[in-house]
């Protein structure tokens, strides 16, 4: 998966384009991981166009996994949406 272009849709999707003002991802209190790890995410300092990647320590405690689910659905979600009649109905 292309990491740059992936989290340039999550950023785009967060409504901070600078074309839109209403945020298009809804994260909800529930998911208390990624509530936690997305603000704390970073510009990588040698590819500022990247989010620095962040592992988790040796006990399995932080990292960015939470935000990388978030950036895979983002980048596999459905571009349209198509309507099928029932048969039958």
């Amino acid at each position: 998966m292309d990491r740059i272009n992936g989290w340039a849709e999550v950023l785009q999707m967060f409504g901070d384009d600078g074309a839109s003002i209403r945020a298009k991802l809804f994260i909800h209190q529930r998911c208390g991981r990624l509530v936690e790890t997305v603000p704390s995410m970073q510009h990588d300092p040698h590819r500022p166009e990247d989010v620095l990647k962040v592992d988790c320590d040796e006990e399995g405690f932080g990292g960015d996994d939470a935000a990388d689910c978030l950036r895979y659905l983002v980048a596999t979600r459905a571009r349209t949406v198509t309507q099928r009649k029932l048969r039958g109905v």
